[in-house]
């Protein structure tokens, strides 16, 4: 019997604004298939154990809510997460300004993250990230400072800075990011997930 072997299945401006256009292309350009009840209630659930307690007073709740409020509440924390980190980032590039907050360690994470993300996309190189992480004393204990940053005008650091800054400041603000997200569950759900659901069984459960 023979045996079945599996076959292996710019500018700097643009430079920029390429991260948020692949984003906005993956996220907005196809809409994805809808998310089932089950998983969605699957998502809120990994989503609720990995908050601190004093939020999950918003989000317990929602564990038992029907399944067009806990997608609408998912699809508003992403929302909520995206638009600061990249209006963030526009903001500190344009305005030549990034707060000091490079002995947090939400900073730390974020140019970790994001210097792979960047890094593995071909937008800076591996000095740049290994610079950016010194610049948070990630890995070295005489980091140097933003002022040594831009005279050596590494624009690939100041990229990677901009991100962890800007995700920084996005993880600061989830406690303000649930809130509304939970308070405008129901009026995203009536006006956006319901029609679209009605839409789609119209459109594609009937012939």
């Amino acid at each position: 019997m023979s045996l079945l072997r599996r076959q292996p299945a710019l500018s700097h401006q643009n430079r920029l604004f390429s991260p948020l256009k692949h984003i906005c292309r993956r996220r907005f350009s196809t809409p994805p298939a809808s998310p089932t009840p089950k998983d969605s209630t699957s998502r809120l659930r990994k989503l609720n154990d990995r908050l601190p307690s004093f939020l999950r007073v918003y989000t317990t709740p929602l564990l038992g809510a029907p399944g067009t409020h806990i997608t609408s509440f998912l699809i508003l924390h992403e929302i909520t997460a995206i638009i600061p980190l990249f209006g963030l980032v526009t903001a500190f590039h344009y305005g030549n300004w990034l707060p000091d907050l490079t002995s947090s360690n939400a900073f730390e994470e974020g140019t970790r993250r994001f210097g792979r993300w960047l890094r593995k996309r071909g937008w800076v190189e591996d000095v740049d990230v290994d610079t950016a992480e010194m610049v948070g004393g990630a890995s070295s204990h005489d980091p140097i400072t933003t002022d040594q940053m831009a005279e050596s005008d590494k624009k690939g650091v100041r990229l990677v800075l901009e991100f962890a800054t800007a995700y920084a400041v996005t993880k600061a603000l989830l406690p303000l990011r649930i809130a509304t997200s939970v308070w405008a569950t129901p009026w995203f759900a009536r006006v956006i997930i319901i029609p679209m659901g009605k839409g789609a069984r119209k459109l594609f459960g009937r012939k």
